[in-house]
């Protein structure tokens, strides 16, 4: 496990100078020099750099965290970081001695998930601690009474967007703001109780009422202390918020007193009439023991659970922000940074552009399947017929179908892509438009597979294989590869192996136009290219690997089409709907 371990240690605290006992762990020494870390012995002693962070690894083995453990902490007084290696030795005396040295909490030590391996008894195999500097963290320099606070903080910090500018209100909003910075890519954080964090470290004064309306991405109240009534503060945080931003919430359920919820019902309902309610979270003990683990995990928020925390995730309805376009600006792609790729110019595609990250993105939209659906059917009936909404919300309905297999509901949504993909092709045709109409081509091809419409579904995959992906991007030409490759299996199944040879040619053929196009007009601006840009441009590579895999076996097809096809179908196209696909599966044999 020395990889695994070296690897785990460098993914929390990044490459840097690290001491250790190289006579004792010389395996882990070595990984960690190919990881980038320089290493030094820390018999030896450690003379501080001026630049550069600095970590010691200690693994005590000891069963007792007297004095001698305080005597194994000082080679590393000097240190910024420490890596502790335990094995179930008392955390109450271990804690006690790492504070009185001067450590607390790494802000980024539990992350999403982890909450259980921390018992009130014992500390994990392995955990970070971070030299004091200043004032400190009040809640990180706690122990098991700080868990289930940093717990919180780290679910919340899931749902940080790239960028996002987050308010932090409640109890520990310092280490709040510090374990959010440390676990997202959150632009900023702003603290209620007058600090304001940046990815830069600086701060200033900032208070609630001083923020501007509509200015905040994201607000995570743990706990929020508030001045007259609860209710009046999910006021405050709904005119913080921006059309596609989204809340963190959670409250100890309360008795009479106004400030805090009585009870889910009330809770549920006051969220729900301001905002589109996702996810609960329920935070319980997972065994008989109250000093056992603990754990913090999402249901759906209709779910009944028997809790005295009341934990929500919900969003603001995108459609308030109908009309008001000229507000919006991407936190992750700004329009100081113009002028920006087509790919990321949402501001001047969409009618709504609220409605991009809330109903289009993955990995950043609603989380409440139905709800999107019912987000998307809206967005169908007011949206113009040739716009990029109307285009997006298709998309969006037409793979909820999809992934729900229903084959009756794909003869609904089939109409809706033809009338989007009639409306006549012009020059002038926004290139977001023109996006949707090769995506929704290539569904059209899906959904029809799934109505058993064979001959319809090699239709529409021609018609995405056929199209110019090049006035949009060329990552869009994954719809064109895959149609190319999808539309080879069904002549495979139907004895043309002819046609489908034609269509393994011309995926590999389309995958190396597009690795061919000239990319610095669509990566952004010099020095900061768009972080998905490359790995996108990989899949459309992979993708037609897969179709040159198919040319290259050929001939096996007529040996045995089981041995050609073993050959060839060694990826999955579309890895995110694939993901998706196999966690609905799972949910689906967890319910069983």
């Amino acid at each position: 496990m020395t990889i695994q371990n070296a690897n785990a240690i460098v993914q929390r605290i990044g490459p840097c100078r690290i001491a250790l006992d190289q006579a004792a762990f010389p395996e882990l020494t070595c990984e960690l020099a190919l990881m980038g870390c320089e290493t030094a012995d820390i018999s030896a002693g450690f003379r501080p750099r001026p630049h550069g962070r600095t970590a010691g690894f200690l693994s005590w083995t000891e069963p007792h965290a007297g004095p001698a453990f305080t005597a194994a902490l000082r080679p590393f007084h000097a240190m910024d970081l420490l890596v502790l290696q335990s094995r179930g030795q008392d955390r109450a005396s271990l804690e006690r001695a790492l504070f009185d040295a001067g450590w607390q909490r790494h802000p980024a030590g539990m992350m999403s998930g982890e909450y259980p391996n921390w018992t009130a008894t014992t500390l994990p195999g392995a955990t970070i601690w971070q030299r004091v500097r200043g004032e400190g963290g009040h809640w990180l320099q706690k122990g098991v009474e700080a868990d289930p606070l940093i717990a919180r903080y780290a679910a919340a910090a899931n749902h940080v967007r790239p960028g996002d500018r987050v308010l932090v209100d409640g109890i520990g909003a310092a280490d709040g703001a510090s374990i959010l910075m440390a676990l997202s890519r959150a632009g900023s954080v702003v603290r209620a109780d007058g600090g304001n964090i940046r990815a830069d470290g600086d701060s200033a004064d900032m208070r609630l009422s001083r923020l501007a309306d509509e200015s905040i991405d994201l607000v995570v109240a743990i706990e929020p202390v508030v001045p007259t009534d609860w209710v009046a503060r999910l006021d405050d945080y709904a005119r913080l918020l921006k059309y596609d931003g989204r809340i963190v919430i959670g409250w100890r359920q309360g008795d009479s007193d106004a400030k805090r919820p009585a009870n889910w019902a009330d809770f549920s309902e006051a969220v729900s009439e301001r905002f589109l309610p996702e996810t609960r979270y329920v935070q319980i003990a997972v065994s008989p023991n109250a000093q056992g683990p603990h754990a913090i995990y999402p249901v759906e928020a209709e779910q009944p659970a028997a809790t005295d925390w009341l934990m929500l995730v919900a969003s603001v309805n995108p459609l308030l922000g109908t009309g008001r376009a000229e507000g919006y600006d991407h936190p992750a792609y700004p329009r100081a940074k113009a002028p920006l790729p087509a790919l990321v110019d949402f501001g001047t595609a969409y009618d709504n552009p609220w409605l991009y990250r809330s109903m289009v993105q993955m990995g950043e939209r609603l989380g409440h399947d139905v709800k999107l659906a019912r987000l998307a059917e809206c967005v169908i009936e007011d949206s113009r017929a040739d716009s990029a909404d109307r285009g997006a919300a298709i998309a969006v309905l037409g793979y909820r179908v999809l992934e729900t297999r229903r084959g009756d509901l794909a003869l609904a949504v089939l109409p809706l892509i033809d009338a989007y993909v009639g409306v006549p092709l012009t020059d002038d045709m926004p290139v977001h438009v023109r996006r949707w109409r090769i995506s929704l081509a290539f569904l059209a091809g899906r959904l029809n597979e799934l109505a058993e419409d064979r001959e319809a579904a090699k239709y529409w995959y021609r018609e995405a294989a056929d199209a110019d992906w090049s006035r949009f991007s060329p990552l869009l030409a994954t719809k064109s590869v895959a149609a190319s490759f999808y539309e080879a299996r069904i002549h495979l199944a139907d004895g043309d192996p002819q046609t489908a040879l034609a269509c393994f040619r011309q995926g590999a053929d389309t995958s190396l136009k597009a690795a061919a196009f000239p990319h610095d007009r669509q990566m952004g601006p010099d020095g900061q290219p768009l972080p998905f840009y490359l790995q996108e441009l990989a899949e459309v590579i992979d993708m037609g690997a897969q179709c040159a895999n198919a040319l290259a076996h050929f001939p096996l097809w007529q040996r045995d089409p089981g041995l050609f096809w073993r050959q060839v179908d060694v990826r999955r196209f579309g890895l995110a709907s694939w993901a998706r696909d196999l966690e609905r599966e799972n949910e689906r044999l967890r319910a069983a």
